[in-house]
């Protein structure tokens, strides 16, 4: 994994536009290290300590279940340092709730499942907000994005619309968004009379995209951002496919609907640094600052919002 210098977050990450209406699923983690990554001490005092769970103040942190593989939201730097723009906005968070967070690292598609039985009191890093999972779980907005497809550097893959897609192999990371596009996609493609297209699907995103460089897929469908910075780290292997952007959601925090105090907390936590200026000033340093939202929701999708 390429170590990302501080200096180079404030150079362009993305020579690509990112439109205004953009968001995420996940992807899958490897090369972590054994142990999670626990944050700062309890502050009793931050503005929000007082509205979390008896439950969160007596463990005195917030456990993250996180696909830690994913720049530029979070990854593990070659020294083992936790990095991303989500990790510095996590950092403003938890100065207005006063718990740390430790961050958990698992297979992408692990994540709800374990959300589930409780292992992680929060599922955070590159989730799209669904109507299907608002339904399980209730999820607080805090970012906006899209999908985009890389490909193979100089290979023309004939994609400028969703229909070019049919008859084609399309890799995606199992478990997040993108194969269930892309599957639902497969259908419209037979409706419409055209070849299915190939869904290949990996653990990670290193498998999908060696699965791109070696022709096995001809373009891998990625959150916007990610396959832009995919494409601009490649070392000029890999490419954005132009003017293709397809599936605008929102991007959330994942709470168990048990956990209502810690979900308004969390929403809370979100409205602040938004309205302190932290939020911003984190997206711009990482030219990012297209995908920000100024209000934090609990499940929008439900509430019929729309990035």
């Amino acid at each position: 994994m390429r170590t990302i210098p501080k200096s180079s977050r404030r150079t362009a990450l993305f020579a690509l536009p990112l439109v205004a209406g953009l968001l995420l699923a996940g992807c899958s983690a490897s090369d972590a290290p054994a142990e999670p990554a626990k944050a700062a001490a309890v502050d009793d005092s931050a503005p929000l300590y007082s509205q979390l769970p008896e439950a969160i103040k007596k463990a005195g942190t917030i456990q993250i279940g996180s696909a830690i593989d994913y720049p530029p939201f979070e990854f593990y730097e070659e020294n083992g340092d936790l990095a991303g723009f989500e990790v510095d906005l996590s950092k403003e968070l938890e100065k207005q709730l006063g718990v740390p967070f430790t961050w958990n690292n698992a297979s992408f598609d692990t994540l709800l499942p374990a959300l589930t039985t409780k292992r992680y009191d929060v599922i955070f890093g590159a989730t799209n907000d669904t109507k299907d999972r608002e339904e399980s779980f209730d999820m607080v907005s805090y970012l906006q994005s899209s999908q985009g497809l890389v490909s193979k550097a100089g290979v023309d893959t004939g994609i400028a619309t969703e229909d070019d897609m049919c008859g084609k192999a399309i890799a995606a990371v199992r478990g997040g968004i993108q194969p269930q596009y892309l599957e639902e996609r497969s259908k419209e493609c037979v409706s419409d009379g055209l070849k299915p297209i190939e869904v290949l699907t990996f653990d990670g995103n290193s498998q999908e995209q060696l699965a791109v460089k070696q022709g096995r897929a001809v373009a891998m469908l990625e959150n916007y951002p990610t396959a832009a910075y995919f494409a601009k780290n490649s070392e000029g292997s890999l490419e954005v496919v132009p003017d293709f952007q397809v599936e605008k959601r929102f991007f959330s925090m994942v709470v168990s609907k048990e956990q209502t105090q810690l979900r308004d907390a969390l929403r809370e936590g979100w409205q602040a640094i938004i309205d302190d200026g932290s939020y911003d000033k984190i997206l711009q340093e990482w030219e990012l600052d297209a995908i920000g939202i100024k209000t934090s929701v609990v499940n929008p999708v439900t509430a019929g919002i729309e990035p």
